[in-house]
């Protein structure tokens, strides 16, 4: 049941053209808006959905106001699709949509759904870097374009509950093949889509604990480069940072993170570790520090 990416995300928004238009300044390419909704895209073809909040078909949310009311994941074929269905409908509902893509929820409630994927490759300049004697560009020079244009979807987080954390994670791991990559005690668990190598396309929060709610979504950039002036077009219109830039202890990408009106944060990333199944899973009793370093906050980098 090869899972390879995160294929949809739905939000359900109390304001469309707010919304719409933080998209599209984040650099989502858009492909409709009407008064009761929009769908954005990166350039890897995943969407985002962007519905009215009384929308009826909209999955119910454990949240008051704006915020992601389902995760679509993109599976290889349908025989993929076929498997995931048989696995879950063995203990909970599973429903099967008119396009093809089926329904249901994680073991926290979170509702999910699954839909053979519709990838395309995206077309991306691949900087030059020189390291030392280590030249990779000459008579060249960089100069990084003005605002980010998404390549895709990299992850989502879920802030969980503290009771019953790895279990909620266990639904991920034994249900759906996903690989754990990281996990801490006091934080959360790490873990890959079965079909992707970057460090995780899903992070399971717990270390606030007492509630439920969406936490954020990170679209990965062509570098660090484009993480800053994408940030920086970003707060010359009025968007608000919450954390970075910086580059993260776990998976290691440098990121910023920015106040989403669609609900929860939003990140800008890259330069994300990549694993294989070689890879040993790590379990930390205390997490490591949240950043290596990040700008204009105290981080330990030790």
């Amino acid at each position: 049941m090869a899972i390879s990416r995160i294929e949809e995300l739905i939000y359900g928004v109390s304001d469309i053209r707010e919304c719409s238009d933080f998209l599209e300044n984040w650099g989502l390419i858009k492909l409709e808006e009407t008064s009761e909704g929009a769908n954005f895209k990166t350039l890897e073809n995943q969407i985002v959905s962007l519905r009215l909040i009384g929308d009826v078909s909209l999955p119910p949310s454990h949240e008051v106001g704006s915020t992601v009311r389902e995760v679509i994941w993109g599976v290889d074929s349908l025989l993929d699709l076929d498997k995931i269905y048989k696995e879950l409908s063995s203990d909970r509902e599973v429903i099967s949509g008119s396009d093809g893509t089926i329904h249901s929820q994680d073991d926290s409630g979170n509702y999910i759904g699954f839909k053979v994927s519709n990838f395309s490759e995206a077309k991306v300049h691949k900087n030059k870097l020189n390291f030392h004697e280590d030249i990779a560009r000459w008579n060249e020079t960089i100069w990084p374009q003005e605002r980010a244009t998404p390549i895709r979807i990299g992850h989502v987080v879920y802030s969980i509950r503290s009771d019953g954390n790895w279990e909620a994670a266990e639904f991920y791991i034994k249900r759906l093949n996903f690989r754990l990559s990281d996990r801490s005690k006091d934080g959360g668990t790490f873990m890959r889509a079965e079909g992707s190598n970057f460090h995780h396309s899903i992070f399971l929060f717990h270390r606030q604990g007492t509630k439920q709610y969406f936490n954020h979504v990170a679209f990965e950039v062509n570098s660090f480069d484009e993480i800053m002036t994408g940030g920086q077009y970003m707060l010359e219109r009025g968007a608000e940072s919450v954390s970075g830039p910086g580059r993260h202890s776990l998976g290691s990408n440098c990121f910023w993170y920015f106040k989403n009106p669609c609900g929860g944060d939003i990140e800008y990333f890259a330069d994300m570790d990549r694993l294989d199944d070689s890879w040993e899973p790590r379990y930390w009793e205390e997490s490591p520090p949240y950043a290596r370093w990040m700008v204009g906050e105290d981080v330990l980098t030790g």
